[in-house]
């Protein structure tokens, strides 16, 4: 099965489904993670492939997925671990942030980005111990410009467009995203959505 294109990518392990658990992209850094080939992965139904657990060891990936019927119902979905199957018949456990994709009108994936779990903490507004960026850092807040360039990419816009909407150049939309990237402190533009997610900025 083919992957469907997205307008975003990411180097980080990643995969997305459609409303019916059904795998649509499996990128190569989940290929690592998971050990699953991209021809395995695809076409699959997600929670029979990696069959999720909570960190209590209760099942969490299932046909009526929480997640998936959150982001049908365009809710934002909250950051979590989960401990997911491997191709060696082990589990991993896994940092997981998701993301509802819109490749077209009406027809939207959710993205799953994946990280180990010591590789990057989870987000919560319920910790006050757990790490996570800060818009008032020393990197310094968002500016109003940078704020909605943020939303605007949250709602999956391009460069160009993004340059239409506020009348500005292009050039000077990439400025405001290289900054935005600098103090949320992220690498590319959809961790910047999900953390600006997470952080209720969009």
């Amino acid at each position: 099965m083919a992957a469907r294109k997205t307008n975003y990518i990411t180097g980080d392990a990643a995969f997305a489904v459609d409303q019916d658990g059904i795998i649509h992209l499996w990128n190569p850094t989940a290929e690592k993670m998971f050990g699953f080939s991209a021809d395995t992965a695809l076409g699959q139904q997600c929670w029979k492939l990696l069959a999720g657990q909570d960190t209590n060891g209760n099942r969490y990936c299932c046909e009526r997925c929480p997640l998936r019927e959150m982001a049908l119902k365009h809710e934002s979905v909250h950051s979590l671990q989960l401990s997911l199957n491997t191709a060696s018949n082990g589990q991993k456990k896994v940092n997981l942030s998701c993301l509802e994709v819109f490749d077209s009108p009406g027809n939207g994936l959710l993205l799953h980005i994946c990280h180990t779990a010591d590789e990057a903490p989870i987000y919560s507004d319920n910790s006050h111990t757990t790490s996570r960026p800060s818009v008032n850092s020393q990197r310094g807040p968002l500016t109003s410009r940078e704020l909605e360039v943020l939303a605007l990419l949250a709602d999956g816009k391009a460069t160009r467009e993004i340059a239409s909407m506020m009348c500005i150049s292009y050039a000077t939309v990439r400025n405001h995203v290289q900054h935005m990237l600098h103090k949320l402190h992220v690498h590319n533009r959809l961790e910047a959505v999900v953390i600006g997610q997470r952080l209720d900025l969009v």
